[in-house]
């Protein structure tokens, strides 16, 4: 069996859920926010403030549609598999590397050879320094469709290639209820609560997060708010995206721990290992990042110097499941559990964190998004099922779902 054939392409697709509901992203990347983002501090008007880093270096770019590149790989023997490369911004970059770089390392080979590919495309720039990225994000594309193509060739599903079925349904949190501004008052908190409580009572989550990170005050009547609603046995994790210094995570992060959180998600800014080492031995309260790591040498590093409590790998951003998977089992051997990062994406970028998230001894929870877009159930023939803050494992071989190609090559961009 050789692989005879790799396209990527782009897909992008309106943000939001059934409801019309704007994704999460589009608020808290809003550049016109003057909470979140202040003026530039280049003769701009602004409030003077004395947090670092400075708000306004939070200035990342998110578009206003769901955009990921996919890549469809064809062997002589009429098999397919599907990869996802999360790229929230310029697929157009992913899809290139793969199309004058990857491809040529892959095309011809046999589709099993699954390492010695990974090992080859990796390697392809390394001495450039790309270990993060657009070219991770292509390898993670190309390596998950090889594994959706093994398993089809084999009749097994991906978990059990990569080591084996822990738990064929995989517990799941909601996420992420969007951070509200300080200038919405008591209404926005309230509107906040009542969605965190249909989530639990009409949905049946067991957890979900919530994007906080503006104001201490104010995120304690948002956590105050959010456990009224959804009762004490609802976890509810944070995400902060990278909001504070050490000393003012470190204040956040025992607010938080007074009022009953899960973990503080990205409290510090991702270049700074050395702050999450100090940070974390301060804590009570868990400490979880990894979606910005995209390798498992930088994960070594965060592990042997005991930086994090919880990693969270992105299976489409860190090199695919084979990156992954080895990320979580060095994990495993510092006693740390990993939580599968999912952000958006189509359903192939679901499917392989599923599949990952089941093959995990030391699995916490997977992250389950809570937008419900075109590139989600209606790609794929059998939806996914949630059911009491669980997804069962897809019974299919490979990833488990057939994809519906018209639906998907719709949204090609």
């Amino acid at each position: 069996m050789t692989i005879t054939d790799i396209e990527a392409f782009a897909v992008r697709a309106p943000l939001g859920g059934a409801d019309d509901e704007p994704h999460w992203g589009a608020g808290f990347w809003d550049r016109d926010d003057p909470e979140r983002h202040p003026a530039l501090p280049d003769g701009h008007a602004g409030t003077i403030r004395t947090e670092y880093p400075p708000m306004w270096r939070f200035r990342a770019v998110y578009p206003d549609a769901l955009e990921a590149v996919v890549v469809r790989l064809e062997t002589d023997t009429g098999l397919v598999g599907w990869g996802d490369g999360h790229t929230p911004a310029a697929p157009e970059a992913t899809v290139a590397v793969i199309d004058h770089l990857l491809a040529d390392v892959a095309l011809g080979r046999d589709p099993l050879d699954i390492q010695p590919i990974w090992e080859e495309m990796y390697a392809a720039m390394r001495l450039r320094g790309h270990t993060a990225g657009f070219l991770m994000e292509a390898i993670s594309a190309i390596d998950i469709a090889l594994w959706d193509v093994a398993g089809k060739a084999l009749d097994v599903p991906v978990a059990k290639l990569l080591g084996g079925v822990f738990r064929e349904r995989v517990p799941v949190y909601a996420s992420s209820l969007p951070r509200v501004q300080v200038s919405g008052g008591d209404e926005a908190i309230g509107e906040l609560a009542e969605r965190a409580a249909r989530l639990v009572e009409d949905e049946g989550h067991r957890a979900v997060k919530v994007k906080l990170g503006l104001d201490l005050d104010h995120d304690r009547r948002v956590l105050r708010a959010l456990r009224e609603a959804v009762g004490p046995d609802v976890n509810l994790p944070i995400d902060v995206n990278g909001a504070y210094d050490v000393a003012g995570a470190e204040r956040a992060a025992r607010m938080m721990e007074e009022e009953g959180a899960q973990w503080i998600e990205e409290p510090l800014v991702p270049e700074d290992r050395r702050g999450y080492v100090r940070l974390n031995r301060k804590l009570g309260l868990a400490v979880a990042a990894g979606e910005c790591l995209c390798n498992r040498w930088a994960f070594n590093d965060w592990l042997a110097e005991g930086a994090l409590d919880l990693v969270q790998p992105d299976v489409s951003r860190a090199g695919g499941l084979s990156e992954s998977k080895r990320i979580s089992d060095l994990a495993d051997s510092h006693g740390v559990p990993f939580a599968p990062h999912v952000s958006i994406g189509t359903a192939i970028y679901l499917a392989a964190s599923l599949q990952w998230a089941a093959a995990g001894p030391n699995l916490m929870v997977c992250e389950w998004p809570l937008e419900r877009g075109a590139l989600g159930n209606d790609l794929i023939e059998t939806p996914f099922r949630f059911s009491d803050g669980y997804v069962p494992l897809p019974e299919g071989p490979g990833l488990g779902i057939e994809i519906d190609e018209d639906a998907l090559r719709r949204w090609a961009a």
